[in-house]
């Protein structure tokens, strides 16, 4: 009879300190959970639980040691040189200590194997040599100074390989330190398991169509949910679903209406800022974004704590709108279009065939067109989309920047030499002014007077209506009222699951 007690009484101790099984639903299966070729965002987030970088971002876009417990950054002449102290307990998933000669090794792997042929090989193009110090410390050497340098190196996984030759790699093939080991791959799930049996096992479970995954939230078939929704369908289940809770934050992400400046109607300054007070944004949000987003006044959201800046939003102002206009040449004819030198104001604007997009796209369009633009819209798939922006076959687009971790951010945008297929300056902006200050800022090694540049080449942009600031889409995760202990982060990266928790109070406690 005590023998049994006590039994009943170990179960019940070790089931309360036993994790939890979590079934968190994505949108898409990772593509490949190798870490050298893990290219988009599901691969290389659950990548971060199963395997550590020296370092990566935190919730403010700041450098935050990962497998180092802190690091030094110096400059000796053109050399940028970063020293690492890693974490002495840190272990690989088979037990083995975690030492600097693995960080070079690991570089080795990224950057020089051949048989690997790493698809972020070029991302350490700059990095010139590993220097071990000692058993727990490593010097890393760059040259010429940028700020990729240092957040590349959240790509760089610190692993072992079962085949050192690296041909042929699966993901059983890397062992890694991260505080996650995979545990199953499937084409619809994957299950990742905690080296610290007291933490939760995760089941991340691919559900492709939205209302299939409302469902199952409300069913309870899904603890959690990470996966892309439309704003509509997340309100919804806002409204709808009592044991649900929704957590949100503003991104990283900015989205922006693009005019082509190779067009010379977009050449006047006042014709750019009139479009901006055509734009409703305040009831875009509203009706069509369900409030999922915040307006923006720049390229950098509240998330990036150092370049954050309250600017000003334009309104909705049509009489603004028409005085500008006016003040650029263009009057309205006897057909209400505007026109200017005999031509009408035509407007050629490409959509992808996203849904949203579509719908804020013709609500543009009616506010353009009761202002005296003639618009036509043209609906395309993603790749054919794509291929008219990179090409500058559009007048106008929406576009959103996505995953960028930082300023330099604006050089591969805005600068007049980082055209496509080179870079990302898609609307074909030049102005000498800025490409004088972003050139400055990017080789620029005093962190002070560097964030001061930037913040001049982002007044630059800004002022010149380089892009119309829309906003930033919030990082909005659905899941049960018993999950505790959840933050977000801008990037909407899964760190946060780290230190997630399940109540087992109250309804939570009932099966």
């Amino acid at each position: 009879m005590y023998r049994f007690i006590i039994g009943v009484f170990l179960s019940a101790l070790l089931s309360a300190h036993a994790g939890d099984k979590i079934t968190i639903a994505i949108s898409s299966a990772p593509n490949n959970l190798v870490p050298f070729y893990s290219t988009d965002a599901n691969s290389q987030n659950i990548n971060r639980l199963v395997h550590k970088a020296l370092i990566d971002f935190n919730e403010k876009m700041q450098f935050q040691c990962r497998a180092c417990s802190s690091f030094e950054e110096r400059f000796e002449g053109d050399k940028q040189i970063l020293k690492f102290h890693l974490k002495k307990d840190l272990t690989f998933h088979d037990g083995s200590p975690v030492e600097a000669t693995d960080v070079v090794r690991s570089w080795e792997y990224y950057a020089k194997n051949k048989a690997i042929a790493s698809t972020f090989s070029d991302s350490f193009e700059n990095l010139k040599e590993m220097n071990v110090l000692d058993k727990h410390t490593i010097e890393i050497v760059f040259s010429p100074f940028s700020l990729e340098n240092a957040s590349n190196l959240g790509l760089l996984k610190i692993m072992k390989l079962k085949k050192p030759s690296g041909e042929n790699l699966e993901p059983s093939d890397v062992v890694g330190c991260g505080d996650y080991v995979l545990n199953s791959i499937s084409p619809l799930e994957i299950v990742v398991s905690p080296r610290d049996q007291s933490k939760n096992t995760f089941v991340f479970k691919v559900v492709k169509d939205e209302t299939t995954l409302a469902l199952k939230l409300i069913n309870k078939e899904i603890d959690l949910s990470v996966a892309n929704m439309s704003p509509r369908k997340i309100n919804w289940l806002r409204e709808k679903a009592d044991q649900l809770q929704v957590w949100e934050l503003p991104s990283g992400n900015y989205q922006y209406m693009g005019l082509n400046f190779k067009r010379e109607k977009f050449d006047d300054l006042n014709v750019r800022k009139a479009i901006s007070h055509l734009v409703p944004r305040e009831d875009l949000l509203k009706y069509k974004l369900k409030n999922t987003a915040v307006l923006s006044s720049g390229m950098f959201s509240p998330a990036f704590a150092e370049l954050y800046e309250p600017g000003t939003i334009d309104s909705y102002d049509p009489q603004l709108a028409q005085k500008l206009l006016t003040a650029a040449g263009w009057t309205r004819n006897s057909k209400g279009i505007l026109q200017k030198n005999g031509a009408e104001f035509d407007i050629d604007w490409k959509v992808s065939n996203n849904k949203s997009s579509i719908e804020v796209a013709e609500v543009m369009q009616h506010y353009l067109q009761k202002a005296g633009f003639k618009v036509s819209i043209s609906i395309q798939e993603w790749g054919t989309f794509m291929s008219s922006f990179k090409s500058g076959n559009f007048d106008i687009v929406v576009g959103q920047w996505i995953g960028f971790t930082g300023p330099d951010m604006m050089k591969f945008v805005f600068h007049s030499k980082s055209t496509p297929p080179t870079g990302g300056n898609r609307t074909s902006y030049s102005n000498p002014e800025f490409d004088k200050v972003i050139d400055s800022a990017v080789t620029e090694t005093n962190s002070a007077k560097r964030k001061q540049l930037y913040k001049k080449a982002l007044a630059i942009i800004n002022q010149d209506y380089a892009y119309i600031n829309l906003w930033h889409p919030n990082i909005i995760w659905v899941g049960s009222r018993c999950l505790k202990n959840l933050s977000l982060e801008p990037t909407g990266g899964f760190y946060p699951l780290l230190t997630m928790q399940k109540s087992h109070e109250g309804n939570c406690g009932k099966k």
